[in-house]
């Protein structure tokens, strides 16, 4: 399969939430991969929304379970939009193990292995989008010394579609899925926020209790206070030259 099959496969040409999928980890395939389980733990899904209540779904998990929970939204007429903005480090020879300070390969092999349930069974093209965020695109499993590959990562407004174009499709609320009870990422709460702004019915799902999804309420911020956000939060990640997050932390220049 190619680079250009497999992001066809999680973005169909056509499809209305195509244009909101990142080609950032699709753009490195195909590369050496970690094996994936063959069978994972299945997702309790009595609590989602059916497809035709028009609800758009964040799912906010570790980059694989992201993927997987996609994956089993699919089969039920969700439609997954991978939002996957960190970069893998260059292929190594000899390969370079924890030399990136976020792992994505598990990610990208996650996508690869779900590509032909997608394309043996597509969603139907008015199916309400799930985008799929990794939830550790922040968390830092080494530490941040020069020679690190530095591919932290994080979401806007931008990355979403807009609540009119949401609208236009008949979705006016939404629900954010995480593992537990806990603070949202400022990233993703300013994404929100702007939904929320323009009306939106905002719920969350906790994996970890049981029940249907509750009501979110986020306080508004300043629109200064998310500038200044947006501001820091760009200037301390390295951007790559493909659109994504990731570059080496370089060595202090010889004197």
């Amino acid at each position: 399969m190619t680079r250009e099959e497999l992001f066809d496969a999680w973005a169909p040409a056509g499809a209305p939430w195509s244009d909101w999928a990142k080609p950032v980890l699709f753009a490195h395939w195909p590369r050496p991969l970690p094996e994936v389980a063959p069978d994972a733990p299945a997702f309790d899904l009595a609590w989602i929304p059916r497809p035709g209540e028009r609800f758009v779904l964040v799912i906010d998990l570790p980059g694989v379970e992201s993927v997987r929970l996609g994956l089993a939204l699919a089969a039920i007429g969700y439609r997954p939009v991978p939002l996957f903005n960190a970069v893998p480090p260059p292929v190594a020879e000899p390969p370079t193990p924890g030399l990136a300070v976020v792992t994505v390969e598990a990610i990208l092999a996650e996508l690869v292995r779900g590509a032909d349930q997608l394309r043996a069974s597509p969603p139907s093209t008015d199916a309400p989008p799930a985008f799929l965020l990794d939830a550790d695109r922040q968390t830092a499993t080494r530490a941040l010394v020069p020679g690190a590959f530095d591919n932290r990562s994080v979401v806007f407004a931008t990355d979403f579609p807009s609540a009119v174009r949401l609208a236009a499709h008949g979705i006016r609320r939404a629900v954010l899925v995480r593992s537990q009870a806990g603070p949202i990422g400022d990233d993703l709460a300013d994404a929100l926020r702007a939904w929320q702004a323009d009306g939106f019915e905002l719920n969350v799902k906790w994996l970890s209790e049981s029940g249907a999804a509750v009501p979110l309420a986020l306080p508004q911020r300043r629109w200064w206070t998310r500038l200044w956000r947006w501001l820091t939060a760009t200037a301390r990640l390295r951007r790559d030259p493909t659109g994504g997050f990731g570059g080496f932390i370089p060595h202090p220049s010889g004197g």
